[in-house]
């Protein structure tokens, strides 16, 4: 696009003076993005900082020593369309998830995926955060599972947070 010359700037004539910019003979339209600050005494921008909501998560809740492929947390079916989700899962050893994207039936995966998770010798972090937008067809649903069956005793937790959109 490079520059290209605006014959008749008599709409932004009137905003750009407003904003002080005057003295200009000609005005061009240009394919480079450059940064600028409006400052306007009738102009106010609000700003607000929050945490995000995360609404009630989808979880199998604290469980013992679980049986490999034991569901973690479920989803459920949901309806059709787009979905943000965060995925928190944790052990107090080291152990694979696998994440699943479920048909409607739940009898096969869309698609699934492993990752480590748990204490572990070298990182020690028991807590994994996962985020993905996943657009779902109707009745799909999402599970975590723990690959490997936790040892006795050996503590295991995940949740799943779902906001539409």
């Amino acid at each position: 696009m490079a520059n290209v010359p605006i014959p008749n700037p008599s709409g932004w004539l009137s905003i750009l003076t407003r904003l002080g910019i005057t003295g200009f003979a000609r005005w061009f339209l240009s394919d480079t993005v450059i940064p600028v600050a409006l400052v306007d005494s009738e102009v106010t921008l609000n700003a607000s900082a929050s945490t995000p909501l995360v609404n009630v998560p989808a979880s199998g809740g604290e469980l013992t020593a679980p049986a490999a492929n034991t569901r973690l947390a479920t989803t459920g079916a949901l309806p059709a369309g787009p979905y943000s989700m965060v995925f928190w899962v944790a052990a107090n050893e080291q152990n694979t998830a696998r994440l699943r994207r479920r048909n409607a039936a739940d009898t096969a995966d869309v698609w699934s995926f492993r990752f480590p998770f748990g204490i572990s010798a070298t990182a020690g972090l028991p807590l994994t955060v996962l985020a993905l937008r996943l657009n779902l067809a109707p009745n799909e649903l999402v599970v975590i599972e723990n690959v490997v069956a936790g040892g006795a005793g050996q503590q295991y937790q995940a949740s799943i947070f779902v906001n539409a959109g």
